[in-house]
């Protein structure tokens, strides 16, 4: 009867491990929203008129890197040296000129589909676990994700509605 009750007990904080860690998760993802998502009420769509090429040339002044980069990013997802901090502050500039990442490093993810980066926010969401350490890491590995969704799914998930 002790090893029976033991089970009882055990099985019932096993449910309540899991119930309570949902919604843990939940709050998490709620949390992590909060803190790299823009404000849309607040968010402007202020991109400057630059071109793709007109970017490249701002933000390679700073942080230089070849095109071979970025061709390895499109092609594959990444970049070939993934510990390098000097193509993902590359991507960070990339995306602060196409004003996807606003001056605080948040997303707006309006301006990502209105550049026609993503189809609609579902991927952005999706991709903001991905965005660990430092702003420039945050970036680059936000551009991973997103570019990775592309290859494997032809334009990413959102193109599936």
């Amino acid at each position: 009867m002790n090893i029976a009750l033991r089970v009882v007990f055990l099985l019932g904080s096993l449910v309540i491990l899991t119930v309570s860690s949902c919604s843990m998760i939940n709050d998490d993802a709620t949390e992590l929203q909060e803190a790299l998502l823009a404000d849309p009420a607040t968010s402007t769509l202020d991109m400057k008129n630059y071109t793709m090429e007109d970017i490249y040339a701002e933000c390679n002044k700073t942080f230089i890197i070849t095109m071979d980069y970025l061709t390895e990013l499109n092609d594959t997802g990444s970049f070939p040296d993934e510990t390098d901090k000097t193509p993902m502050c590359f991507m960070r500039c990339f995306l602060q000129q196409r004003a996807i990442l606003n001056e605080d490093d948040k997303i707006n993810k309006d301006q990502a589909v209105a550049t026609g980066w993503v189809q609609n926010g579902d991927t952005i969401d999706e991709c903001l676990q991905d965005m660990v350490g430092s702003p420039c890491e945050r970036a680059y590995f936000l551009v991973r994700c997103v570019s990775t969704r592309h290859l494997v799914d032809g334009r990413s998930k959102d193109s599936k509605k």
